[in-house]
């Protein structure tokens, strides 16, 4: 089968999960627990789970980044027709944009380069960051609004022992190094860490190996 075919017939039933999580599960997290949940739960089950089998199942880039597009747009139009998805988005915050778009960005460039450093970035994010969040809100209070609770904390510490494995396993030594890098880069202002932990983890993993690390 022609490989175009192939990741077609992959992506209609991935990207029909992706938006199961984003319209029925961060749905039911939302009601049941609040908006930072739901968020957190497009992070797990569709950002992390389809990071870890996109590599696998697809055999082009094709089509998983023109997802992941779709999926940009998708996110940023509600916040410019000022008619946000109320269950995991916030007036003014464009975090899941940013999201999204890191995505488009890491796989366009790195598929054919080493598909496994985006791989790594991302689930620094899907997962570390997630996790992040979870330590955060249950030490700090619900929060709509993650700035209130930047700074190094407990929510930084989970985050590298999240990401420390991911990135050993996957990049070895500047895996890691990437880990410590994401886990400090999430507690400061700035440039949006939905940006600056993924696109950053992988510059810095792709010019650690390029070193010979």
């Amino acid at each position: 089968m022609d490989p175009i075919w192939h990741d077609i017939l992959i992506g209609i039933p991935m990207f029909a999960w992706v938006l199961l999580v984003v319209f029925l599960i961060a749905k039911w997290f939302y009601e049941r627990y609040s908006n930072y949940r739901a968020r957190k739960a497009i992070h797990y089950f569709a950002g992390g789970l389809v990071t870890l089998l996109a590599p696998i199942i697809f055999q082009t880039p094709y089509i998983f980044v023109t997802a992941s597009f779709l999926l940009f747009i998708m996110t940023y139009l509600p916040h410019a027709w000022g008619k946000q998805f109320r269950w995991f988005q916030i007036p003014g915050k464009y975090g899941e944009v940013y999201f999204t778009f890191s995505y488009f960005v890491l796989f366009s460039i790195f598929w054919n380069l080493d598909v496994w450093v985006a791989v790594t970035a991302a689930l620094f994010m899907a997962f570390g960051d997630g996790i992040t969040g979870i330590i955060k809100e249950r030490f700090y209070g619900k929060r709509e609004n993650e700035r209130a609770v930047k700074g190094l904390n407990w929510g930084n510490l989970a985050m590298f022992l999240v990401c420390a494995p991911i990135g050993y396993v996957f990049e070895g030594v500047p895996g890691l190094i990437a880990a410590v890098y994401a886990s400090l880069v999430e507690a400061f202002y700035g440039i949006d860490d939905n940006v600056t932990v993924p696109l950053g983890s992988a510059a810095l993993i792709w010019l650690l190996k390029g070193a010979g690390l």
